[in-house]
Formats: structure tokens, sequence, C-alpha cells
């Protein structure tokens, strides 16, 4: 019993050791590259862009000149579709490391204070 409880509480102390240098192991990033990052610079400026023209385009439609308000949101709604996805995957890249450090923490402070129990009850 006693060997489970110094078990126990090295795996906790080896979880929370871990936790401590995850991120550093594994940068949040290492999954995202300067072409992703150069890519979603692109579309924001785009979106905002198309926004203004979408904007002008209803407040003074023209038969004669420009892009009709129809296209121009088309566009607007696809550059801002793949900007959401961008901007999801980058979340998920930058939160990715905090989480797991987070479960391996919780977890470590569990085997610990699991192990701390099991040798304070045969101590009794």
């Amino acid at each position: 019993m006693k060997s489970l409880s110094v078990g126990a509480l090295g795996v906790g102390i080896l979880f929370l050791l871990i936790s401590l240098v995850w991120g550093l192991m594994f940068p949040a990033s290492r999954g995202w590259t300067t072409e992703k990052n150069n890519r979603m610079s692109e579309l924001s400026l785009k979106g905002h862009l198309l926004g203004g023209e979408l904007d002008a385009a209803q407040r003074h439609p023209s038969m004669h000149a420009g892009r009709s308000p129809a296209e121009i949101e088309a566009e607007y709604k696809q550059v801002s579709a793949e900007l959401t996805q961008l901007r999801e995957e980058f979340e998920h890249k930058l939160n990715s490391p905090k989480t797991m450090a987070s479960y391996l923490r919780w977890s470590g402070i569990a085997f610990v204070i699991a192990g701390a129990i099991v040798v304070f009850a045969n101590r009794g």
C-alpha cells in the first residue's frame, strides 16, 4: 500500500512538472505558418475593403458603374467564411498547449492529493 501512495505522489509530481514545461516543448506557434498568418491578414484587409464597397454600392446603386451589391456581397461572404475558418484554426492552435498543460496540472494535483490521503491513512 505504501508503494501505491509513493507511486501516486511520484506520478502527480511528474505530471505537475510536465505541465510547467508543456508550453515550451510544444509552443502554439509550431502549428501556425507564416503563409497562414499572411493569408489571414490579406483576408482581413480584403473583407474590410469589401465591406466598405458593399456599403457604398447599397447606398448609391448604379446600373452603369462598378459591380452590383449582390456580387460584392457574395464575395464578402466567401472572404468572411475563409477568414472565420482561419481564425478558428488559429484559436485552436493557440489554446491547444494551454489546454493540455491544464489537464496535466489538474491530473497531477489529483494524484498528489490521492497519494497524500493514502499516506496519511496508513499512518493512523
